[in-house]
């Protein structure tokens, strides 16, 4: 019975994707971390905007090219936090660049000198994705979104609570009759 296979299946893998979000959301909040909504496409197609990135504070002196932080004023110029990769370590601290643009945050004007440990904020540890468009919906929609993602989840968890034995009768039973009916 394909069917029922392929809904267990779905029902699980549900299960397992909200046990993960739950998971990820704890450990941030347990880790100490930070979060923040992605705005913008400079970072595509690495960060698409409305991911919620999570944030861990790193010593500044372990960043790496290749790491992805965050900073804030006074490096960026537009008095908004930045979230970008760091393309070069230097004395004076990290350049910067997004992943879909074709020059450094210094040139662009985005940074006014390279990222130093004042402006620095955290490297980017995780990221969810889309989970923050949720949040940008209209009048209360992601409420309602929420509830009813909440909703699915309890059902899917608890709904049937049949004994295994009762279940699989259960299911058995109209095979058997179409069987016989055929």
């Amino acid at each position: 019975m394909p069917g029922v296979s392929s809904v267990k299946l779905s029902r699980r893998s549900t299960l397992y994707l909200a046990a993960f979000v739950i998971f990820i959301v704890a450990f941030a909040y347990l880790e100490l971390t930070y979060t923040r909504r992605v705005d913008g496409t400079s970072m595509l197609p690495t960060l698409e905007e409305g991911d919620l990135v999570v944030i861990q504070t790193v010593p500044f002196s372990d960043l790496h090219v290749g790491d992805i932080i965050v900073y804030n004023p006074p490096c960026s110029l537009s008095g908004e936090s930045v979230i970008h990769r760091v393309v070069e370590v230097t004395g004076n601290g990290v350049i910067t660049q997004g992943d879909n643009n074709n020059y450094t945050d210094v040139e662009g004007h985005i940074a006014g000198g390279p990222v130093t440990p004042d402006c620095y904020v955290g490297k980017v540890v995780f990221v969810v994705p889309y989970i923050e468009r949720i949040a940008a919906l209209p009048d209360g929609a992601n409420y309602v979104i929420a509830a009813l993602l909440l909703a699915a989840v309890i059902y899917l968890w608890f709904g049937d609570s049949r004994p295994a034995q009762e279940r699989h009768e259960a299911q058995a039973t109209p095979t058997a009759n179409a069987t016989r009916d055929s």
